[in-house]
Protein backbone atom coordinates (compact mmCIF):
# COMPACT_ATOMS: atom_id res chain seq x y z
CA UNK A 1 0.00 0.00 0.00
CA UNK A 2 1.55 3.54 -0.74
CA UNK A 3 2.37 5.92 1.54
CA UNK A 4 -0.45 8.68 2.17
CA UNK A 5 -2.80 6.16 1.78
CA UNK A 6 -6.04 6.07 4.48
CA UNK A 7 -7.99 2.97 4.87
CA UNK A 8 -11.39 3.92 6.64
CA UNK A 9 -11.85 0.93 9.38
CA UNK A 10 -15.05 -1.00 9.09
CA UNK A 11 -18.08 -0.11 11.42
CA UNK A 12 -19.22 -2.27 13.63
CA UNK A 13 -22.02 -4.99 12.23
CA UNK A 14 -25.44 -3.45 12.08
CA UNK A 15 -27.35 -6.87 12.80
CA UNK A 16 -28.10 -6.32 16.42
CA UNK A 17 -27.07 -8.91 18.95
CA UNK A 18 -29.80 -10.54 20.89
CA UNK A 19 -32.38 -7.37 20.94
CA UNK A 20 -35.52 -10.08 20.83
CA UNK A 21 -35.59 -9.51 16.80
CA UNK A 22 -36.45 -12.80 15.02
CA UNK A 23 -33.38 -14.13 12.52
CA UNK A 24 -35.95 -12.86 9.70
CA UNK A 25 -36.36 -9.21 11.26
CA UNK A 26 -32.75 -8.83 12.12
CA UNK A 27 -32.24 -9.74 8.15
CA UNK A 28 -34.33 -7.41 7.66
CA UNK A 29 -32.93 -4.83 9.48
CA UNK A 30 -29.56 -5.43 8.37
CA UNK A 31 -30.52 -5.81 4.72
CA UNK A 32 -32.37 -2.09 4.99
CA UNK A 33 -30.06 -0.36 6.62
CA UNK A 34 -26.63 -1.67 4.35
CA UNK A 35 -28.95 -0.71 1.28
CA UNK A 36 -29.33 2.66 2.30
CA UNK A 37 -24.85 2.79 2.30
CA UNK A 38 -24.55 0.47 -0.55
CA UNK A 39 -22.42 1.62 -3.30
CA UNK A 40 -24.47 0.63 -6.39
CA UNK A 41 -21.14 0.85 -8.83
CA UNK A 42 -19.89 -2.27 -7.08
CA UNK A 43 -22.35 -4.68 -8.88
CA UNK A 44 -21.29 -2.88 -12.43
CA UNK A 45 -17.22 -3.71 -11.39
CA UNK A 46 -18.13 -7.99 -10.67
CA UNK A 47 -18.86 -10.70 -12.71
CA UNK A 48 -21.04 -13.77 -11.26
CA UNK A 49 -21.03 -17.31 -12.54
CA UNK A 50 -23.28 -19.74 -11.47
CA UNK A 51 -21.24 -22.81 -11.27
CA UNK A 52 -22.70 -26.27 -12.17
CA UNK A 53 -24.17 -28.47 -9.61
CA UNK A 54 -21.60 -31.10 -7.90
CA UNK A 55 -19.04 -28.79 -9.30
CA UNK A 56 -15.70 -29.46 -7.34
CA UNK A 57 -12.32 -27.45 -7.20
CA UNK A 58 -9.05 -28.97 -6.05
CA UNK A 59 -8.98 -28.82 -1.79
CA UNK A 60 -6.03 -27.60 -0.78
CA UNK A 61 -3.97 -25.89 2.13
CA UNK A 62 -3.50 -21.84 3.05
CA UNK A 63 -1.30 -20.92 5.87
CA UNK A 64 -2.39 -18.83 9.30
CA UNK A 65 -0.45 -15.99 10.33
CA UNK A 66 1.06 -18.74 13.02
CA UNK A 67 2.24 -21.11 9.46
CA UNK A 68 -0.28 -23.53 10.45
CA UNK A 69 -2.06 -25.21 7.75
CA UNK A 70 -5.93 -24.48 6.67
CA UNK A 71 -7.67 -26.78 4.90
CA UNK A 72 -9.60 -24.38 1.78
CA UNK A 73 -12.26 -24.89 1.53
CA UNK A 74 -13.71 -25.38 5.17
CA UNK A 75 -15.40 -29.04 5.41
CA UNK A 76 -18.86 -29.36 6.80
CA UNK A 77 -19.93 -25.76 6.62
CA UNK A 78 -20.99 -23.56 4.31
CA UNK A 79 -17.29 -21.72 3.02
CA UNK A 80 -16.91 -18.07 0.92
CA UNK A 81 -13.17 -17.84 0.19
CA UNK A 82 -12.48 -14.70 -0.81
CA UNK A 83 -8.67 -14.28 -2.89
CA UNK A 84 -7.20 -10.80 -2.29
CA UNK A 85 -3.47 -8.79 -2.03
CA UNK A 86 -3.00 -4.98 -0.20
CA UNK A 87 -2.25 -3.89 -3.80
CA UNK A 88 -5.65 -4.38 -5.21
CA UNK A 89 -7.62 -0.89 -4.07
CA UNK A 90 -11.16 -3.13 -5.20
CA UNK A 91 -10.11 -5.66 -2.69
CA UNK A 92 -9.73 -3.06 -0.09
CA UNK A 93 -12.91 -1.21 -0.83
CA UNK A 94 -14.79 -4.47 -0.81
CA UNK A 95 -12.84 -5.95 2.55
CA UNK A 96 -15.13 -4.12 4.81
CA UNK A 97 -18.61 -5.34 3.26
CA UNK A 98 -17.48 -8.90 3.28
CA UNK A 99 -16.20 -8.61 6.80
CA UNK A 100 -19.75 -7.28 7.36
CA UNK A 101 -21.52 -10.22 6.10
CA UNK A 102 -18.55 -12.48 7.53
CA UNK A 103 -19.87 -11.16 10.96
CA UNK A 104 -23.60 -11.34 10.13
CA UNK A 105 -23.81 -14.88 9.09
CA UNK A 106 -21.05 -15.63 11.74
CA UNK A 107 -23.22 -18.99 12.93
CA UNK A 108 -23.86 -20.26 9.49
CA UNK A 109 -20.63 -19.54 7.34
CA UNK A 110 -16.85 -19.10 7.22
CA UNK A 111 -15.49 -16.72 5.49
CA UNK A 112 -11.69 -17.40 4.50
CA UNK A 113 -9.95 -14.18 3.39
CA UNK A 114 -6.82 -15.57 1.24
CA UNK A 115 -4.08 -13.35 0.45
CA UNK A 116 -2.16 -13.86 -2.83
CA UNK A 117 1.37 -14.07 -2.60
CA UNK A 118 2.84 -11.53 -0.28
CA UNK A 119 4.77 -11.71 2.74
CA UNK A 120 2.93 -12.78 6.25
CA UNK A 121 4.15 -8.97 8.20
CA UNK A 122 3.44 -6.87 5.08
CA UNK A 123 0.02 -9.11 5.30
CA UNK A 124 -0.06 -8.31 9.36
CA UNK A 125 0.52 -4.69 9.37
CA UNK A 126 -1.78 -4.47 6.59
CA UNK A 127 -4.75 -6.45 8.52
CA UNK A 128 -4.10 -4.20 11.85
CA UNK A 129 -3.73 -0.73 10.41
CA UNK A 130 -7.25 -1.45 8.10
CA UNK A 131 -8.70 -2.78 11.76
CA UNK A 132 -9.93 -6.07 9.90
CA UNK A 133 -11.37 -8.55 11.85
CA UNK A 134 -11.81 -11.48 9.04
CA UNK A 135 -10.02 -14.51 9.11
CA UNK A 136 -7.15 -13.93 6.93
CA UNK A 137 -4.89 -16.82 5.25
CA UNK A 138 -1.87 -16.83 2.94
CA UNK A 139 -1.44 -18.04 -0.64
CA UNK A 140 2.22 -17.62 -0.25
CA UNK A 141 3.66 -18.98 -3.82
CA UNK A 142 0.39 -18.58 -5.39
CA UNK A 143 -0.80 -22.43 -5.61
CA UNK A 144 -3.84 -22.03 -4.58
CA UNK A 145 -5.16 -19.41 -6.71
CA UNK A 146 -3.33 -20.82 -9.43
CA UNK A 147 -5.19 -24.52 -8.96
CA UNK A 148 -9.10 -22.69 -8.78
CA UNK A 149 -7.77 -20.27 -11.71
CA UNK A 150 -8.27 -16.75 -10.19
CA UNK A 151 -6.52 -14.40 -11.98
CA UNK A 152 -8.36 -11.50 -11.09
CA UNK A 153 -8.68 -10.13 -7.65
CA UNK A 154 -10.87 -10.32 -5.81
CA UNK A 155 -12.30 -13.20 -6.72
CA UNK A 156 -14.27 -14.95 -4.67
CA UNK A 157 -16.25 -18.31 -4.47
CA UNK A 158 -19.09 -19.83 -2.28
CA UNK A 159 -19.32 -23.57 -1.27
CA UNK A 160 -22.06 -25.34 0.49
CA UNK A 161 -21.21 -27.63 3.15
CA UNK A 162 -20.54 -30.80 0.89
CA UNK A 163 -17.50 -28.97 -0.69
CA UNK A 164 -19.06 -28.72 -3.89
CA UNK A 165 -18.51 -24.79 -5.40
CA UNK A 166 -21.80 -22.79 -6.46
CA UNK A 167 -20.67 -19.37 -7.70
CA UNK A 168 -17.78 -17.65 -8.39
CA UNK A 169 -18.05 -13.80 -8.05
CA UNK A 170 -14.84 -11.90 -10.09
CA UNK A 171 -14.54 -8.33 -8.94
CA UNK A 172 -15.13 -5.75 -6.34
CA UNK A 173 -19.02 -6.31 -5.03
CA UNK A 174 -21.31 -5.25 -2.50
CA UNK A 175 -21.49 -7.98 0.07
CA UNK A 176 -24.20 -6.23 2.25
CA UNK A 177 -27.04 -6.06 -1.05
CA UNK A 178 -30.03 -7.77 -0.69
CA UNK A 179 -28.10 -10.11 -4.07
CA UNK A 180 -25.23 -10.84 -1.86
CA UNK A 181 -27.36 -11.97 1.25
CA UNK A 182 -29.57 -14.17 -1.36
CA UNK A 183 -26.15 -15.83 -3.03
CA UNK A 184 -24.56 -16.41 0.20
CA UNK A 185 -27.76 -17.87 1.96
CA UNK A 186 -28.12 -20.12 -1.48
CA UNK A 187 -25.09 -21.86 -0.05
CA UNK A 188 -27.10 -23.81 2.83
CA UNK A 189 -29.93 -24.98 0.01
Amino acid sequence: MGRGTRLIPASPSPCPSGGGLGWGQARRRFLLAAGALALPSLHAQSRLDQLPPGTRLPAWEALDFDGKSVAIPLAGKPTVVNFWATWCVPCRTEMPLLQQMAEFYSDRLVLQAVNYKERAASVQRHVRNANWTVPVLLDPMGAGAQAWGVKVFPTTIGFDAQGQARWRLVGEYDWTSAEAGKLVEGLWR
